[in-house]
């Protein structure tokens, strides 16, 4: 599922080297509000948070964190505290993914790649990570590159087609959208 998660709070429980990469997939896909509850800080903290768009909490985890969070993405070490932040945040109605506790999460965090307009995501329903990452390598070598252009043409020839334009114009459009999605 792809979703549109500008102006949705996120909520990180977590701050290690795992929470921090997700933390910047959290960004890579659109969020604008984020925040961090966790005692301790992964230095690579610092550079997300000079963004100005996520709010750190230098504490444990209180259930009061949960308010009005529509992501939650919970990464500790701590088996306790991972179960608990799953279950009250799908109480919450939230989107939860507990980092490799696929029983604790409604959603699971797919590999991604992405080149301009083109995202791809992976997933083995949490089967094995590894294997879509690998998957997601794989990807780049195939779409990377170039590819972004071509799926930029793809998009203006489409904008062409559904505009209220002369019918010999969106024909045109039409050839050309079709002429190069069969080079691909």
């Amino acid at each position: 599922m792809f979703l549109d998660i500008k102006g949705k709070l996120c909520l990180v429980v977590g701050g290690g080297e795992v929470a921090l990469r997700k933390t910047e997939a959290l960004f890579k896909s659109g969020a604008t509000k984020v925040k961090v509850v966790a005692p301790l800080l992964h230095p690579g903290f610092a550079k997300l948070g000079k963004k100005g768009i996520i709010k750190f909490s230098r504490r444990e985890f209180r259930l009061s964190d949960l308010k009005g969070a529509e992501i939650v993405v919970c990464s500790t070490d701590s088996e306790k505290l991972n179960s608990l932040v799953g279950k009250a945040a799908a109480k919450n109605r939230a989107l939860v993914n507990v980092v490799d506790r696929p029983a604790l999460c409604n959603f699971i965090a797919p590999a991604v790649f992405r080149n301009g307009a083109l995202t791809i995501a992976v997933s083995t329903g949490g089967a094995c990570p590894a294997l879509a990452k690998k998957i997601r390598l794989h990807l780049g070598k195939t779409y990377g590159g170039g590819f972004s252009r071509k799926v930029e043409a793809l998009r203006r020839l489409r904008i062409k087609m559904l505009a209220p334009e002369p019918a010999s114009v969106k024909q045109a459009a039409k050839q050309a959208y079709f002429r190069l999605l069969r080079e691909i």
